[in-house]
């Protein structure tokens, strides 16, 4: 099937459920009915496609059709369980037009062009805190995310037209190419929210609810952080500059995200903080591969975006589904949640191991391969130890879920809750089955979205390779990153491709 099927199906659809947004249940079919349609576009994506637009063009390859295909799986799980708790209809929407815009991003071969699509793709988010009919604090909070994503979306253009020249005309001072690179890097950022960025995305979670964060503040920057990944390897990494400034500071952004929001993870008192500073943790991981200028650090870095996209989600639909069986997401209100729900343990536990991981599995060995390429020495070790430090608030959450409960307790969500079919009234028997089982639903799609995110870690959808191909670029100077030679060592030769 054609990219431009999957751009369509996922812009038309957010297109169709914009118009009826005044007609809230329909506007939400429709939503969700385009996340389905989605999946199996991307599915049937062609990866070898390539669409020639004038000068320009699309081109595809296994890692985007990849990354659409569990951006749109866990789009469809974090929707549905959105509408579980009861929190805003038009997710689905925003889903839908943030995953065009970012097929739409990662196959555009001018990086001029796909930076400016990135943002747009962050400008649609906006919509589900700066809304019409939201109240003044979602307005507020709404304009500072609006902020965040026209100046990073503004430093990564500047970056990229900066340097947008064929570099065997190359006559620019080195300190040119530093100030490039920093104003990419630090745009990425920017739209993660990484500290010391973070005010705009930690009060985010004031007006946006959980299932939306990974939206927004995961799966739209993903794809500008792919595209810097690209630029660097190929306008930057080239050039032999000393970059030892510019990437110290890339270096302390990407450190600071990784051990203080673990640390404001563990202090928090409600779910969504901890869902909003557990992505910026781990997008400090993404800062550190944009600190490796070496061809080595390609494939690690895109699979742990992967891993981060699905891990992250699946913890924030865990934490949906907590807030749909108990009715709250503080944390003191949600005791004994470990032994009330099988379901959300077994979640919980999916989750943990699939973000922190095990030696040998896919993620944790590309998060210790970026590790060990961006810093040397003891910093590298150091830095390795803070990337678990995750674990200080999942050991938090599952004492709170063993201990004894202070509140009377929900109905159980361990099994689902059937009524007897109404032949004379259907609609009305799925809203009122639908009402008995939204605790039960949600914690199955948590469920279920631990197993993907365990799926992704293990490497069981072939990210390894989907990795570490690349996309065919207009005719110019770019790289080819190909597998390891038997030597272990990477392979690193200029050669031009052609779009066509």
């Amino acid at each position: 099937m054609s990219l431009t099927v999957f751009l369509a199906v996922t812009l038309g659809f957010a297109a169709l459920a914009l118009v009826t947004r005044r007609h809230p249940e329909l506007s939400t079919a429709l939503g969700v009915t385009g996340l389905l349609v989605a999946t199996l576009a991307a599915w049937s994506l062609n990866p070898a496609e390539v669409v020639a637009i004038g000068q320009g063009g699309l081109g595809g390859s296994p890692y985007v059709r990849l990354f659409l295909v569990l951006g749109s799986l866990v789009g469809l799980g974090l929707a549905v369980t959105g509408l579980a708790t009861g929190t805003r209809r038009d997710a689905p929407m925003v889903t839908l037009a943030t995953l065009g815009i970012a097929g739409l991003t990662l196959t555009l071969a001018d990086p001029r062009t796909a930076v400016a699509a990135a943002t747009a793709g962050g400008l649609s988010g906006v919509w589900l805190t700066l809304a019409p009919g939201e109240d003044r604090m979602g307005a507020t909070l709404g304009i500072r995310e609006l902020r965040a994503v026209v100046v990073a979306g503004a430093m990564a253009i500047a970056a990229t037209a900066w340097i947008g020249r064929d570099l065997t005309q190359l006559a620019a001072q080195p300190v040119v190419f530093g100030l490039a690179y920093l104003a990419l890097a630090l745009a990425v950022a920017v739209r993660f929210g990484a500290i010391p960025f973070h005010l705009w995305a930690a009060r985010l979670t004031d007006a946006a609810p959980e299932t939306a964060l990974p939206i927004i503040t995961v799966l739209a920057p993903a794809t500008l952080a792919i595209v810097a990944l690209a630029w660097n390897d190929a306008m930057i990494a080239p050039l032999f500059v000393d970059l030892e400034a510019e990437r110290t500071v890339v270096l302390l952004v990407a450190i600071l995200s990784i051990v203080f929001a673990a640390t404001a993870a563990r202090v928090h008192d409600d779910l969504e903080h901890v869902v909003g500073y557990s992505i910026i943790g781990d997008a400090g991981i993404v800062l550190l591969s944009l600190a490796v200028l070496d061809p080595a650090g390609w494939a690690p870095a895109r699979i742990w975006i992967l891993a981060f996209i699905v891990g992250r989600s699946a913890f924030a639909a865990w934490a949906g589904a907590i807030r749909a069986a108990f009715q709250s997401a503080r944390i003191d209100d949600v005791r004994g949640w470990a032994i009330r729900s099988p379901i959300l343990t077994v979640a919980f536990a999916l989750v943990v191991l699939a973000a922190v991981g095990l030696p040998g599995l896919l993620a944790f060995e590309a998060r210790a391969s970026l590790v060990s390429l961006a810093l040397d020495g003891p910093a590298a070790t150091l830095v390795f130890v803070a990337t678990f430090a995750p674990l200080t608030y999942y050991a938090r959450l599952l004492a709170v879920g063993l201990g004894r409960p202070v509140r009377p307790e929900p109905p159980t969500d361990w099994r689902p809750h059937l009524k007897a079919f109404e032949v004379t009234s259907p609609l009305a028997w799925a809203r009122s089955t639908w009402d008995l089982n939204r605790a039960f639903s949600a914690a199955m799609i948590a469920a279920l979205l631990g197993v993907l995110a365990l799926g992704t870690s293990v490497g069981a959808f072939g990210e390894a390779d989907a990795a570490a191909a690349i996309p065919a670029t207009l005719e110019g100077p770019t790289e080819s990153f190909a597998p390891p030679l038997s030597s272990g060592e990477p392979s690193f030769q200029p050669v031009p491709t052609v779009l066509r």
